[in-house]
């Protein structure tokens, strides 16, 4: 039987419906340019080098951005909004520049939650979280170096303390931290308890750009061209659906799922227990070339484990088969990529 997928490691990249592009080829990576008034960017292949055998993973960081104006005109009568209308012209209502509403208590609530979160969590993606990762690594080390040359409890007490206000930094640690001592105090009954965490547990996860790709994306599966799907989340779960499909997975499919659920580095070692909820270790992130690094915007593209949704022309033998989902930066873009079986 032929393989269903031509190419040893196919990859399918995405990007917001919204965003206007040229169209790229992939896995090759050819030049992509952004159609946006305000900024123009123009990267060129990416490369980048990884410990294992998945060279060639990589894909393309929007530079579009939401900028705010200089300045808000504002307009002293109603004629200067509409002239063609007139003061007894019933419609002017209409026109009236309106005074802000003031923000309810609920609002202001939330915006100084959300701005008290900034100031807490580097988000995950941008460099300065790969060196807060890089300098928790660091701390760690010396822990346990200092244990096994027996240093000083106060000493000791001093490391730990300062690993801990890093960790507190990391929005994925927090996530996973906070998301275990929910269903934990869900499960003795502390009900306020675990409110707590899971309120805490949901700030840390917006600051995870793997968890917040959900809606429309565009993105080019190989000959078939560019087709539309829709990006959903069951828990830590993310499942993308075909809006529009092909010959060989039709819309309203499942394309690509990929498990979020935070996990701790493990050694290369690693071997799952009976319970455990995870069958990998968890994935190191691609390290790019440093001019990479400075064309995409990041230096490393964190990448999850996946399933891949494939079959044969007229969806015929469909299965699932080992991929891998690449998020680039504070997911403007991702990735995903198929690690097809042969079929014999």
């Amino acid at each position: 039987m032929k393989s269903m997928i031509s190419s040893p490691l196919a990859i399918a990249t995405f990007h917001l419906l919204a965003v206007p592009t040229l169209p790229f080829t992939a896995p090759s990576f050819q030049p992509l340019n952004h159609c946006n008034p305000r900024r123009s960017f123009n990267p060129t292949n990416l490369h980048s080098t990884t410990s294992g055998n998945d060279r060639g993973f990589g894909s393309s960081r929007s530079q579009t951005s939401s900028q705010t104006p200089d300045h808000l005109e504002t307009y002293e009568n109603r004629h200067d909004l509409h002239p063609n209308l007139s003061q007894n012209d019933p419609r002017s209502s209409e026109f009236t520049p309106l005074s802000p509403l003031p923000p309810t208590s609920t609002r202001l609530t939330r915006l100084e939650s959300e701005s008290r979160s900034s100031s807490i969590y580097i988000p995950s993606g941008t460099d300065p979280y790969w060196d807060l990762l890089d300098e928790i690594s660091r701390l760690e080390a010396d822990l346990s170096a200092g244990r096994e040359a027996g240093i000083s409890s106060e000493a000791e007490q001093a490391v730990k303390a300062l690993l801990r206000r890093k960790q507190a930094k990391d929005p994925e640690y927090v996530y996973r931290i906070t998301s275990g001592a929910a269903r934990a105090a869900e499960r003795l009954g502390r009900e306020e308890e675990a409110r707590r965490f899971r309120e805490e547990s949901a700030r840390a996860r917006r600051f995870l750009p793997q968890f917040n790709l959900e809606g429309l994306w565009v993105g080019k599966y190989g000959s078939h061209g560019f087709e539309m799907i829709n990006v959903t989340y069951t828990g830590d779960k993310l499942i993308a659906y075909k809006v529009t499909g092909d010959q060989n997975i039709p819309r309203g499919e499942i394309t690509f799922t990929a498990d979020l659920t935070p996990q701790h580095p493990t050694p290369t070692s690693f071997k799952p227990s009976s319970d455990s909820n995870h069958q990998h270790p968890k994935l190191d992130p691609i390290i790019l070339s440093e001019s990479s690094s400075k064309k995409w915007g990041t230096k490393r593209l964190p990448r999850f484990h996946g399933r891949g949704h494939a079959a044969e022309p007229n969806f015929q033998n469909p299965q699932f088969m080992e991929g891998q989902l690449v998020v680039i930066g504070e997911g403007d873009y991702f990735s995903f990529a198929w690690i097809p079986l042969e079929h014999q």
